[in-house]
């Protein structure tokens, strides 16, 4: 299963919700970060000798095997094992290094939709005409990660309809929101999945991320202890059947995938 996360402004917890989701699946999964801004998977993350990945072992080098065909390019050999087990593709680290990957997004999806277990790819900020296109109209799911704020809200009722325009096309995933918000917050999403109704739009808002800054710093790589009770992973953990059952609605039937 290919779930894609991404942002419609700003940096509301995508690239975090992201490396939680893929840390706590309950299968094998592996992180991709393909932002086409730029991403910190590479630079937060160390190898189980505390190394730092290697930037051009990643994204760039899948492209360019990926040139020869899905077939001729396996994910594993771009992988790199991260402190924990996680197996992480990591980014680019420039947004020009996206200019010269061109087709090759396309064969980057259809590799990612056929890996065994779970991919959870982050995505960064997306919009109409993004390069990483061709990875959500691969995913099984879109997320849309966003905090309870009127210009937020403004920015993903803009993504949403894009979303729902590629949807109705058969070019799009069934997609979700996942709120970025205090723990004790019950508000914010009842209010927002009305707001997006009385736009017409029926995205569900599938659940609330524990906005915990502390765990949050861990999870970047800034702080050195446990999180494994912390808020921020007990509420990533009650999202994955959520995720699940709604990456079940995408029309087309795939098996293989857990």
């Amino acid at each position: 299963m290919l779930v894609a996360l991404a942002s419609a402004k700003g940096a509301p917890g995508a690239t975090t919700t992201a490396r939680v989701l893929a840390s706590i699946w309950p299968s094998e999964c592996v992180l991709v970060d393909a932002d086409p801004a730029g991403g910190d998977t590479a630079l937060l993350s160390r190898t189980p000798a505390h190394e730092p990945l290697d930037p051009e072992r990643g994204l760039l080098s899948l492209a360019v095997a990926a040139r020869r065909g899905a077939e001729q390019a396996p994910l594993g050999p771009h992988l790199q094992m991260t402190e924990g087990g996680l197996g992480v593709l990591a980014g680019v680290t420039r947004p020009e290094q996206v200019a010269g990957m061109g087709p090759a997004w396309a064969t980057i999806g259809e590799i990612l939709v056929e890996q065994p277990g779970a991919v959870v790819a982050d995505l960064g900020r997306l919009a109409a005409g993004s390069p990483v296109t061709p990875i959500v109209t691969a995913a099984d799911v879109l997320l849309f990660v966003v905090r309870p704020q009127v210009e937020s809200y403004a920015h993903l009722r803009e993504r949403l309809a894009w979303t729902d325009w590629l949807a109705s096309n058969g070019g799009g995933p069934p997609t979700g929101v996942l709120i970025v918000a205090d723990a004790k917050d019950r508000r914010a999403a009842p209010e927002l999945e009305s707001l997006l109704a009385h736009s017409g739009l029926t995205t569900p808002v599938i659940g609330t991320v524990a906005w915990d800054e502390r765990a949050a710093a861990v999870v970047g790589g800034r702080l050195d202890r446990g999180i494994d009770r912390s808020l921020l992973v007990r509420s990533v953990r009650q999202l994955v059947e959520p995720i699940r059952s709604l990456a079940s609605m995408r029309t087309s039937v795939r098996t293989g995938r857990a």
